[in-house]
């Protein structure tokens, strides 16, 4: 089993590399005539809260990739630093020593290189390839948790192997939750029967619910 876990472990963290580096790559696209690529690698590792090791990681297979697009057969590895460097960032946002300024954090410290430029459209445009990237790393996430589940499954319970899987990625407590529901959501729709529209709670105008005979009539109509 604790080989089982190893392989299914290392599956797992394949499939978030190459979604990490599918979201780079679109970043680095995104803003190339703002910001060059380790300046958008840094963001991106800043925004989506990598180790150092993972940006390595990420970047390492990102720059190869472009290396691919422009016809080279190697890529020169990353060198870069990553490490949080305080005297680039606000005083406020050191103060607060949270992530509540992160994207503010960062920025400040790429803005030399676009004076002269629509600062708000980058910005946007970084928030919006952030958020991208956080929606699919969940589903990345809850497709890993089935994998696990498929993998243990003659040795334990879904529910067990998705904890497992949680754990082994070591998943913030309330992230994990959303992940292990909607995980077991996906099963359950497989696995159960449908739900009967005809008793789903609706909501009158007032924002009340509507009892179950009525739902039911209005599905009859």
């Amino acid at each position: 089993m604790q080989r089982q876990v190893d392989l299914t472990t290392a599956v797992c963290q394949e499939r978030l590399l190459s979604t990490h580096v599918r979201h780079v790559l679109a970043l680095v696209d995104l803003v190339h005539d703002e910001l060059p690529f380790d300046s958008a690698l840094d963001i991106y590792a800043r925004i989506l809260r990598l180790t150092p090791e993972q940006a390595r990681n990420v970047g390492s297979r990102a720059l190869a990739a472009i290396g691919r697009r422009t016809g080279l057969t190697e890529a020169e590895e990353l060198n870069l630093d990553l490490s949080d460097d305080e005297s680039d960032l606000p005083d406020e946002t050191r103060a607060q020593g949270d992530d509540s300024g992160r994207f503010d954090a960062v920025f400040s410290r790429v803005r030399r290189r676009i004076k002269g430029r629509v600062q708000d459209d980058l910005r946007q445009r970084i928030n919006l390839a952030s958020a991208r990237a956080e929606d699919a790393l969940f589903e990345t996430h809850v497709q890993n948790a089935l994998v696990f589940g498929k993998a243990l499954a003659e040795e334990v319970p879904l529910h067990e192997a998705v904890d497992l899987y949680l754990d082994v990625m070591t998943i913030p407590e309330g992230v994990s939750d959303v992940i292990f529901n909607r995980a077991l959501r996906i099963v359950a729709d497989d696995v159960l029967p449908g739900l009967d529209a005809s008793r789903v709670p609706r909501r009158e105008a007032d924002g009340r619910t509507a009892p179950a005979s009525v739902n039911a009539s209005a599905s009859a109509r």
